[in-house]
């Protein structure tokens, strides 16, 4: 019996996501999504602090998944592997989309292009969340 693999499922939910953060993105940026009629007031620190979370929240979700599948103390179990895969790369995806969801809205708040210029990273570490099968095979060998 063989088993499915998790790979259609999960990038089914990197597409979903991923597609309609940019849509929303794109249209808060287009001004076609207004939250204020007026561009709202966002204090200094807590554009400092959520500034802050997001460029320690990018490398930390990408560390976080390489660190569980490290913890991976049956390689040869495939079973095993598939359910750690699965568990670690929605805690790395789940954390970024969170992080680009706040930008997200805090840019539609404010309008403060720090915000903008910071979704637009957390967009780009997404590239790096893809699920990959060349990865679990070669952790499944």
């Amino acid at each position: 019996m063989k088993q499915e693999s998790p790979l259609p499922f999960l990038k089914r939910v990197f597409f979903i996501a991923f597609g309609i953060q940019a849509i929303l993105f794109i249209a808060v940026a287009f001004k076609q999504i207004n939250i204020l009629p007026d561009s709202g007031e966002i204090s200094l620190t807590l554009e400092r602090y959520v500034l802050l979370l997001t460029l320690i929240s990018i490398p930390g979700a990408l560390k976080l998944f390489s660190m569980i599948m490290e913890k991976n103390k049956h390689p040869e179990d495939k079973n095993e592997t598939t359910k750690l895969y699965i568990k670690a790369y929605l805690a790395r995806f789940s954390i970024l989309f969170l992080i680009a969801s706040i930008n997200i809205v805090l840019y539609a708040l404010s309008y403060r292009q720090n915000f903008m210029l910071f979704t637009l990273v957390t967009f780009t570490a997404y590239l790096f969340c893809y699920p990959s099968e060349n990865y679990l095979n070669k952790k499944e060998a």
